[in-house]
């Protein structure tokens, strides 16, 4: 998406429902094969990760991360429904991981 595009709508007020975000997943997914959906979120991860090295070495741009959290998060999104991955499932796993964070913290 276009920069400044992005920067104006963000200052919209574009507010998605719950239903409509589902729906506009399943017609994503619906549209294009898996393979290229899984493609396509391996780009946006490392799209994500150029951002995150950005900040790193001292490039202050927000909000170019910010829009490259969000392409990968709607590629989780893609990817639970491709992989047919539950919210349960998802929380579950999470909980595994968080659990082996907070004991490297003690």
């Amino acid at each position: 998406m276009d920069r400044n595009r992005f920067i104006q709508c963000m200052k919209s007020n574009i507010e998605l429902s719950d239903k409509e975000r589902r729906r506009i997943i399943r017609r994503s997914v619906e549209s294009q094969s898996w393979k290229l959906k899984c493609t396509i979120a391996m780009e946006e991860f490392a799209e994500l990760t150029q951002a995150i090295s950005k900040q790193i070495r001292g490039y202050d741009n927000r909000i170019g991360l910010l829009e490259e959290m969000a392409d990968a998060y709607i590629c989780l999104e893609f990817l639970k429904s491709i992989f047919n991955i539950t919210p349960e499932e998802l929380q579950k796993a999470m909980d595994v991981k968080l659990q082996r964070e907070r004991n490297k913290q003690r």
